[in-house]
């Protein structure tokens, strides 16, 4: 793949992450036709768990860029 679109996934993942961390809910995949989403009230050890995900892949795609 070409490094300027890894590297724009890597900043897409981070982006979501932050996001997440922002409006208090992460997108964790899907139910059908439509997102599912964890939030932080609901479910907190998924939604932790999806952030750092999100944050580790960015960073991880990112870093092998630089």
């Amino acid at each position: 793949m070409p490094k300027p679109l890894l590297m724009l996934l890597g900043i897409i993942s981070i982006g979501v992450g932050v996001w997440g961390l922002v409006s208090g809910k992460v997108i964790a995949g899907s139910r059908g036709l439509r997102s599912n989403f964890y939030t932080r009230q609901d479910n907190p050890r998924l939604y932790y768990s999806f952030i750092f995900i999100y944050f580790a892949v960015g960073f991880f795609i990112v870093s092998q860029m630089l």
